[in-house]
């Protein structure tokens, strides 16, 4: 009996060993899984709470290597290529101006006997565009004198805007040069250059630190002396047409603009919060190339270069030359802000592409229509060259005397060409969709379809209607403003207002 109870106690107390060994195995196994699995989920982007699904919006960017050409369509010369001048950059010219007429000069002496050369050069080219430049002046005091009667329909935008421009505008970051850039571009470089494996090794590394400092968009081009501005260099006096020996490669990088606001142009729309970022982004590559012994030149928004960026972000592979003059890329069509280096590292230089924009652009003429200033041809083909180059002709001057006028608090900005883009879009599975066929669909059918789309399933304000009522418009917009910066959703004040626009979320 004893050796009978102790038989059973010693099988009972194996098996509860065993089925407590099993029940621990179980544990660990189950432990174990979920520890996998943690490490599995942990190490996917999706995980990385308060970003993207991916880095940067990784995932829905399109393979651009079936499209790899080795020049671009729209950068074939097709004549003498020349340098872009000092005069030729929109900024440059406004400034002069304003300053003279501050200081007494009378615009009525026309173009013709302007103090500046530079200036002269310009308008001696474009004849035409001299009255809208003087416009843009007298429209700005329009504006000026009118503003304050929409404080309360636009005072979230506005605020919104000034936040941005104050960041923009109130840091020294990335320090303006004030030396000559064979200083200058070292002044962060303290030691000597660390070797890479290579310039592919190179340029994998730098494209991953863009996105690390928030730029969507990043491509690597040698640079090109065609798209070298002469008789601008930050940080000296005088400059002639010479290209600094230390000047090899371009690393240029965007971001969208904040895409609800930018939907809403003009008057709730704000190019400055993506200036701010791809400044910043600028500022702080410029930081990381010097510490590894590398000189850097940052060129970025709002006036800040010595190079043309749009077309060195073709060569770079980001995308193609589109009707409204800037760079048009596949994932968010021209709403896009750039920023670039110049720098010394040695860099495997990206392959541009050809991904059939253009011919959406000859067949869509949206952004034509739409223009409140009427800035931008219609012509069924590129109708102008430019400097040695086939382009679509575009007024700067007329833009420019709209942005004066436009509803922004400040008068800087226009946007709508940018957010009636078919190209414009939010990555829906109907743009990942088109995105990848039209460039592959030699029937145009795809573009076809997609343009029957946009111009019979969304309504298109007329263009007069994106202007001010001061200058007879009724503040219109693509998409009507999101519920943020509708004052009236927060603030005490009377709605006077209707909306002219796409519902938000169409």
């Amino acid at each position: 009996m004893t050796k009978k109870r102790l038989s059973e106690d010693v099988s009972d107390a194996s098996r509860r060993t065993f089925l407590k060994m099993g029940g621990l195995a179980a544990t660990g196994a189950t432990l174990g899984g979920a520890a996998a699995a943690g490490f599995v989920l942990g190490r996917d982007p999706d995980a990385n709470v308060g970003w993207g699904r991916t880095e940067a919006g990784a995932d829905m960017f399109i393979n651009r290597e079936p499209f790899q050409v080795e020049i671009a369509p729209s950068l074939k010369p097709v004549g003498d290529v020349i340098r872009a001048d000092w005069g030729d950059f929109l900024f440059n010219r406004a400034g002069a101006i304003a300053h003279a007429i501050k200081g007494g000069w009378d615009p009525a002496l026309g173009w013709q006997n302007f103090p500046d050369s530079r200036v002269r050069a310009y308008y001696a080219q474009y004849p035409d565009r001299w009255q809208e430049m003087l416009q843009s002046f007298t429209a700005h005091k329009i504006h000026d004198d009118n503003k304050e009667q929409q404080r309360d329909r636009f005072a979230l935008a506005w605020a919104y805007d000034a936040s941005w421009h104050k960041g923009l505008m109130t840091s020294n970051f990335p320090p303006k040069p004030d030396t000559p850039p064979e200083q200058d571009d070292f002044k962060w470089v303290k030691r000597e250059p660390v070797e890479f494996k290579s310039p592919a090794h190179a340029s994998k590394l730098i494209k991953q630190m863009a996105n690390k400092y928030g730029m969507t968009h990043v491509g690597i081009a040698k640079l090109d002396p065609a798209f070298v501005f002469k008789g601008m260099m930050r940080g000296t006096k005088e400059w002639g047409d010479e290209i600094p020996a230390h000047w090899k490669n371009v690393i240029v990088f965007g971001v969208p603009m904040n895409w609800d606001p930018m939907y809403a142009a003009v008057g709730y729309s704000s190019s400055k919060e993506a200036y701010f970022r791809a400044s910043n982004a600028a500022g702080l590559m410029s930081a990381f190339l010097g510490e590894l012994g590398y000189a850097a030149r940052p060129q970025h928004p709002p006036v800040d270069y010595e190079l043309i960026l749009p077309p060195i972000a073709i060569q770079a592979g980001l995308g193609e030359n589109a009707r409204n003059g800037i760079l048009m890329t596949p994932e968010v069509g021209p709403n896009i802000r750039l920023a670039a280096l110049i720098t010394d590292l040695d860099l495997e230089a990206d392959k541009p592409v050809d991904l059939k924009m253009s011919h959406f652009c000859e067949d869509c003429k949206i952004c034509a229509d739409a223009c409140p200033s009427g800035s931008i041809t219609k012509a069924d083909k590129m109708d102008t060259v430019e400097r040695g180059f086939r382009k679509w002709d575009f007024n700067q001057d007329s833009c420019w005397r709209f942005w004066n006028q436009g509803p922004s608090e400040g008068a800087k900005g226009c946007r709508v060409c940018i957010a009636v883009c078919p190209y414009t879009r939010k990555n829906n599975w109907i743009h990942a969709l088109v995105k990848n066929l039209e460039p592959r669909d030699p029937t145009s059918i795809t573009r076809t379809t997609l343009l029957a789309m946009q111009h019979n399933f969304f309504y298109y304000p007329d263009a007069e209607n994106y202007h001010a009522d001061w200058s007879g418009g009724n503040f219109a917009g693509y998409h009507e403003p999101p519920e943020w910066l509708r004052s009236e959703n927060y603030l005490k004040v009377d709605k006077t207002w209707d909306y002219d626009g796409n519902w938000e979320a169409f």
